[in-house]
């Protein structure tokens, strides 16, 4: 398949952090990082595209506590998260930090861009103010009709059903252990990095991608993150 027209491809992540996440903490943080040289790499082997990043994080109570820790930043220009910037503590407002950064993104961005949000908590919603379910359902069935992909990654639930209340076709549980936490991260890099390529390669610039996490491989993450714990 040919493209006909360079296009913008923009990552948004919306991260946990509440106080639940300190158990993974190095792991989570590792992650995030590892998915930016993801999306690193993706532009440095299609230098025609453009890749953006926003990374939001959420904790504590309602809107107060989400986090815009990248904005649209080309990613040749995005620095890693450090330390300071990855405090877990508090509750889930899950429901606001995705209603506030896609609602946010969708106005700052140009009509028919890729888009691919990617969702990474280890609990259930509990502390949102501003947006519930229903209109963050709302919210996605807009957004994906204009060809954005959302994925959900959550720990200590049933991520897939989850997902598919807010729906999301997109979904893949993990276990909130340090092993589970590297496992997830490899597959889920694996699957993003396949989904950019076909975003990049597709004629049209609006992809709505639902086998996003096809293109992982359970046992092969499982043995990477052996070796990967072992290292440390």
């Amino acid at each position: 398949m040919e493209q006909t027209q360079a296009k913008n491809i923009y990552n948004l992540l919306i991260i946990d952090e509440s106080g639940s996440m300190s158990s993974i903490y190095n792991q989570a943080l590792s992650g995030i990082n590892e998915t930016l040289g993801t999306i690193r790499s993706a532009q440095e082997k299609d230098p025609v595209n453009r890749y953006y990043v926003s990374v939001v994080s959420f904790e504590g109570n309602g809107p107060t506590g989400i986090k815009l820790r990248r904005d649209r930043v080309a990613i040749d220009e995005v620095s890693n998260l450090g330390r300071d910037e990855y405090r877990p503590g508090g509750c889930t407002p899950l429901y606001d930090a995705i209603g506030i950064s896609v609602n946010q993104l969708s106005k700052s961005i140009e009509e028919g861009a890729s888009v691919i949000v990617t969702i990474i908590t280890d609990g259930y919603e509990n502390s949102s103010v501003e947006y519930g379910g229903r209109s963050v359902r709302k919210l996605i069935s807009r957004q994906r009709e204009k060809g954005w992909t959302f994925a959900y990654i959550g720990a200590n639930q049933d991520a897939v059903e989850v997902a598919r209340d807010l729906n999301i076709a997109n979904a893949m549980n993990f276990d909130a252990t340090p092993e589970g936490t590297v496992t997830m991260s490899l597959k889920y890099r694996k699957s993003l990095g396949r989904v950019m390529c076909y975003m990049a390669e597709a004629s049209a610039p609006v992809e709505d991608v639902e086998d996003f996490f096809e293109g992982g491989d359970d046992e092969i993450a499982k043995e990477l993150t052996k070796k990967i714990l072992r290292k440390r």
